[in-house]
């Protein structure tokens, strides 16, 4: 019971899988970090799985243009600042199927 009241103290939430070895904090939601999360994801219809690896979109008459790498470039960012150790380019490399499945729903609680 200490340890979970010293995780609270810390802003430390449940953990997350992201690949073998390879496990994740989530921080707890303060109104400050929603709102960053928020104002960073702006914008990004997509999950973050649809993003992974496609070239830009030119823009067409029924969509605008859209930069795939900037978007998962704003996906790493939101990650960085929802996950307590935050996700190095390694680890992000490292990142699984089911870990790729946890990410797509880990910012849901912040949006």
């Amino acid at each position: 019971m200490e340890d979970k009241a010293m995780d609270q103290t810390l802003n430390i939430g449940t953990e997350v899988t992201l690949a073998a070895g390879l496990t994740k904090h989530i921080k707890i939601g303060s109104i400050g970090l929603i709102r960053q999360v928020r104002q960073l994801m702006k914008g990004k219809e997509y999950n973050f799985s649809f993003c992974i690896g496609r070239d830009k979109w030119p823009a067409t008459e029924d969509r605008p243009e859209v930069n795939w790498p900037e978007v998962e470039t704003t996906y790493k960012e939101a990650f960085n600042l929802v996950l307590v150790e935050g996700l190095s380019d390694e680890e992000y490399e490292r990142v699984d199927e089911n870990g790729i499945k946890e990410l797509d729903g880990l910012l849901n609680r912040f949006l």
